[in-house]
């Protein structure tokens, strides 16, 4: 079963780093995003199944994401942090059908929240949108290593790959990371979009976009995915 989308929304990087840590181990397959802006784009895009946001977001309110979500995600499974209780928010919340937790959060406690938010949601229908490029396995394992993390592919495309990694990575959204392949001589610039745990304590699955600033890289990457197939 395809494991549930999270969106993880914080402007402190060190809460951020820890949530969605916690989400990846528990099997979640989470993004992340440290302003408002990036988060609407990634609501709008990525359609996760769970937004978890908290309440401060530089000029903007975490609440807002989740009210300006419901037109298009009705379904959203919300949770809203905050750093004290606060009434005024927390009813304001629920008003939206959203659950309120105050920060820092117990990763039990809020782990059982969430699994019981969406088994009281029930199964969520799954879009079926065509990918912009398709994704295929090579046809012999092949090592690469993201940073100084090492792992192998799982499949690829001309925009990224997926890979599966010895370790735990969770990196601060929008960061670049070195992306190199040895055995094929390649060695880029890619994104971590998404990790999620494989199992009980790993190996760890990462989704990774290619940066695409570098065209000549883009070429050796595409001329690479073409052999692979």
């Amino acid at each position: 079963m395809t494991p549930d989308t999270v969106l993880v929304v914080d402007a402190d990087l060190q809460a951020l780093r820890a949530a969605a840590t916690a989400l990846a181990d528990a099997g979640y397959l989470v993004m992340q995003a440290a302003s408002f802006a990036d988060a609407r784009c990634r609501l709008a895009i990525a359609r996760p199944d769970v937004l978890v946001t908290s309440v401060r977001l530089g000029g903007y309110n975490g609440l807002q994401l989740v009210i300006g979500s419901r037109p298009a995600l009705p379904e959203l499974v919300c949770i809203v942090t905050h750093a004290a209780p606060d009434p005024v928010l927390q009813a304001t919340a629920a008003s939206w059908n959203a659950a309120f937790l105050v920060q820092p959060v117990a990763w039990k406690l809020f782990l059982g929240v969430l699994g019981r938010l969406l088994d009281a949601r029930g199964e969520r229908p799954r879009p079926t949108r065509a990918r912009r490029w398709p994704r295929s396995a090579p046809p012999r394992e092949v090592a690469a290593a993201l940073g100084i993390v090492p792992g192998i592919v799982v499949d690829l495309s001309y925009g990224g790959v997926r890979l599966e990694l010895s370790q735990r990575i969770v990196e601060p959204p929008q960061s670049t990371q070195a992306l190199a392949l040895p055995e094929e001589g390649l060695a880029l610039r890619a994104r971590p979009v998404w990790t999620c745990a494989a199992g009980a304590g790993g190996p760890w699955l990462c989704g990774v976009e290619l940066d695409e600033s570098d065209p000549g890289a883009n070429r050796a990457w595409r001329a690479f995915v073409d052999r692979a197939r």
